[in-house]
């Protein structure tokens, strides 16, 4: 054999050992991909058996909650569903179209009444007219003390089961409601106004549920312009010229008739001239309600919910803290993750919003 020819054989011989070499290389990288397949598919199979084993076991829970028992216990949760966005879909699972007739057409009306003006009297012997005046009182008939004189008091509100803050705004006067335009936070709400704090408002139309908050639905009137008219008898919290709060059910007629500039929708009424609603059909959730003492005071109550730390309130929850703060007149506003309480710049209660800030709202109880 020539030594070209030998040349040639060694040349060969590498190239061969080469080859295999990038062949073994590739197998070994199949070989970790493979392995690599086989950890990813246990730990996606071990996930999805957790998701289906929970799902599977959140559905008998709502099975044994919906045809358990305990018709208290079914009662609580399909009304809890219901009155969410995301989850009123639920009850459909479990109830017939007939069965959920039940929940969902129930009266929760007051009886045919509406505020009584001559009831509350803003300049009357209760009134604290020091601090209205920015003087530091010792406490009011109602057991409050405004410490820091500024007409505000925030109060801490627990009760079975739930927790919030009830805000006390001494004079009516500074009381408004402030449009939320397209929708807005109750930040951005306060900060187009220059108010010092608030609460959310009333109902918005979201059909899809993702609580856009632009339009508002019912009965809306900013300061004597009519933002939206449906043209029946509503539900609605509201200041007359005088600044006193009316809640009932009125149509844009009876508003003029009565002199009510501004107004917001929703229900059911809690409280009307002193009397408590009786007939009050509700789960627990996070709400929203504000109301009027007699001395004028406008109370605005929030109640948080769907955490650790509670659930939330009911109706009658909401009625009966007010009838403790002297509520003459008072009404439940939008609740759930729309409850919101905000003061000095701060949101100062717990949303239950996904990002737990303030979602965005069709308007806003402010006071400057």
């Amino acid at each position: 054999m020539t030594d070209r020819e030998m040349e040639l054989l060694e040349e060969t011989q590498e190239e061969e050992k080469e080859e295999l070499s990038r062949e073994e290389k590739r197998g070994r990288r199949r070989a970790r991909a493979r392995r690599a397949g086989v950890v990813i598919d246990r730990i996606f199979g071990f996930f999805l058996a957790v998701g289906i084993l929970f799902g599977v076991a959140g559905l008998g829970v709502e099975y044994i909650l919906i045809d358990g028992p305990s018709p208290a216990l079914r009662e609580t949760f399909v009304m809890t569903m219901l009155e969410t966005r995301r989850f009123r879909w639920i009850p459909n699972i479990f109830l017939s179209t007939e069965q959920l007739k039940q929940y969902t057409t129930r009266d929760v009306q007051t009886v045919d009444t509406v505020s009584d003006p001559s009831l509350i009297q803003i300049h009357g012997q209760d009134t604290q007219i020091g601090s209205l005046a920015g003087e530091k009182e010792e406490s009011d008939s109602y057991g409050l003390v405004d410490e820091d004189g500024d007409g505000i008091i925030i109060d801490e509100v627990k009760g079975r089961g739930f927790s919030g803050k009830m805000m006390i705004v001494l004079d009516p006067s500074r009381c408004f409601i402030g449009d939320g335009g397209g929708g807005l936070t109750i930040n951005s709400i306060a900060e187009k106004y220059g108010a010092t704090g608030g609460i959310n408002g009333g109902a918005f139309f979201d059909p899809s549920g993702g609580g856009s908050g632009g339009q508002p639905e019912g009965l809306t009137i900013y300061d004597g312009v009519v933002r939206h008219n449906p043209g029946y008898a509503c539900s609605i919290a509201g200041f007359n010229s005088d600044h006193v709060l009316f809640v009932g059910w009125f149509t844009y007629e009876d508003c003029v008739a009565n002199d009510i500039v501004s107004c917001v929708s929703f229900s059911p009424p809690l409280i009307i001239n002193g009397v408590p609603n009786e007939n009050l059909v509700s789960s627990v959730n996070p709400r929203t309600s504000i109301g009027q003492r007699a001395d004028g005071a406008v109370l605005m109550l929030v109640i948080d919910g769907r955490q650790a730390s509670g659930m939330g309130a009911t109706y009658a929850d909401m009625r009966d803290v007010m009838l403790q703060y002297g509520a003459v007149n008072a009404c439940n506003l939008d609740g759930g993750s729309s409850s919101v309480m905000y003061y000095q710049g701060e949101i100062i209660n717990m949303p239950s919003s996904a990002s737990g800030a303030s979602r965005w709202l069709p308007n806003a109880f402010l006071f400057k």
